[in-house]
């Protein structure tokens, strides 16, 4: 974080973001009471430039949305579109996906979007860094609602058939749909790609999806 970086203050006064680990974490187990409603939540982590939420949020006024990011900008950022738009149904959070069993209590999201993640993959080494790890799906799992789901995609195969190896060997989640080649595949769906997808079409980047649901216990 740059020591003049002009957004740091304007994340800490806007009301619509949570900066503050504390203030985010006394909110475990009581979500429905920050937003006045017991409505699904819908989880997103690292939000981009938050076009494939804002999409999300403008045709679901009938749930609660949740943007996590760590980028002060960005968050700024994706605070202003959703006021600009009308959107009054979410919350943004200063935090690491890491640390989501510390903010949300068993069962209290419905779905989690992960999309392009930095795969950490220059070194080997450097794949401790990655979000997609046991420890996480793990938490996940568990602040997931029954028969909820966690959508992630990815432009890095190698990140990609990792994950799915953690998520067979857990034995935790169902999966859905997966694919190699999401824009080819039945389950594309050309309203909902992101910002990296828009840019990258027609350059042969192959998307990774897959799509899990966490069934009955």
């Amino acid at each position: 974080m740059a020591i003049n970086n002009p957004y740091v203050e304007l994340v800490h006064n806007d009301p619509d973001i949570l900066s503050i680990p504390e203030d985010i974490y006394t909110h475990k187990w009581i979500w429905s009471e920050y937003f006045w409603n017991n409505n699904e939540r819908i989880l997103e982590i690292g939000t981009g430039m938050w076009n494939f939420f804002w999409k999300q949020a403008s045709e679901h006024a009938d749930k609660n949305f949740l943007w996590m990011e760590i980028k002060f900008k960005r968050l700024y950022q994706s605070a202003q579109k959703a006021r600009k738009w009308g959107n009054n149904n979410f919350v943004m959070l200063k935090d690491f996906g890491q640390n989501i069993d510390k903010i949300f209590a068993p069962e209290e999201i419905s779905e989690t979007y992960i999309f392009f993640p930095d795969p950490w993959a220059n070194k080997d080494r450097q794949k401790k860094h990655r979000i997609m790890q046991a420890p996480f799906l793990e938490k996940l799992y568990d602040i997931t609602k029954q028969w909820g789901k966690f959508f992630f995609k990815t432009d890095h195969r190698e990140y990609f058939d990792s994950t799915r190896e953690i998520i067979e060997t857990q034995w935790l989640w169902q999966i859905k749909n997966w694919t190699h080649n999401y824009e080819n595949s039945e389950v594309f769906d050309m309203k909902n790609i992101t910002e990296f997808e828009s840019f990258y079409r027609g350059e042969k980047t192959d998307i990774n999806y897959i799509e899990l649901v966490k069934p009955e216990n």
